[in-house]
C-alpha cells in the first residue's frame, strides 16, 4: 500500500506543479496589464497617465520601469520600504531623471488601503490597487516583496523575490541596463 500512496503523490506533484505556476523571470515578457490609475494627480504625473482610469505599461514614458509587487500587510515589504526610497531619489536626479518610473501593485489590497499604505510616507512612487490579484495572477502569483526591471513592452531585465540589502548593487544594475 506503500508504493500505490507514493505513485500517487508522485502523480499529483507532477500534476499539480504546473497550475502551481512560477513568477515571471528574466527574459519572460509581461502580458498585457490593464492597471488601476493611481488616484492621486501627482502619482498620475511620475507615470505618465494623468487623466487615465487604467494604464499599460506600454502607457508609461520612461526607458525602464521599475515594478514592485507588495503585499499591504507583509512585513518584508515594509523591511524593503527605506531602501527603495533611496534608489528613488537615486533615478530621480541627474542624467537618470526621468528615464525609470517606479510603481508599486497592491496585490489584493483596495484603494482604501493603497491610500492608507502611501499616507504612510514608506512609499514615494506610485502604488496601484490590484485588489482582485488580476495583475498578479498575470505576474505569475509571485510571494512579495517581488520586484521587476522591465522595458515598456514588458521584456523583464531582473527580477527579485525578498528584501534587496544592496541597493547600491541594484541601482548600478539598473544604470547598467540603461547604458
Amino acid at each position: 500500500m506503500t508504493a500505490c500512496r507514493l505513485l500517487c503523490l508522485v502523480v499529483f506533484l507532477a500534476l499539480a506543479a504546473p497550475a502551481l505556476g512560477e513568477p515571471l523571470a528574466v527574459g519572460d515578457r509581461i502580458p498585457t496589464l490593464a492597471l488601476t490609475a493611481p488616484q492621486d494627480p501627482a502619482a498620475q504625473e511620475q507615470l505618465g497617465v494623468r487623466g487615465k482610469q487604467t494604464f499599460a505599461l506600454a502607457d508609461i514614458q520612461a526607458d525602464l520601469i521599475f515594478l514592485e509587487v507588495v503585499g499591504i500587510y507583509c512585513p518584508f515589504c515594509v523591511k524593503q520600504a527605506p531602501g527603495f526610497k533611496t534608489l528613488h531619489g537615486r533615478l530621480n536626479k541627474g542624467k537618470l531623471k526621468g528615464r525609470v518610473a517606479m510603481f508599486g501593485l497592491a496585490a489584493g489590497a483596495t484603494e482604501e488601503e493603497v491610500r492608507k499604505l502611501v499616507a504612510t510616507g514608506q512609499y514615494l512612487f506610485p502604488v496601484v490597487s490590484d485588489p482582485d490579484f488580476v495583475a498578479h495572477k498575470l505576474l505569475g502569483d509571485p510571494l512579495t516583496p517581488y520586484r521587476m526591471v522591465c522595458r515598456p513592452d514588458g521584456t523583464i531585465l531582473y527580477a527579485h523575490l525578498g528584501v534587496i540589502e544592496d541597493i547600491d548593487g541594484l541601482y548600478q544594475q539598473i544604470k547598467g541596463f540603461l547604458d
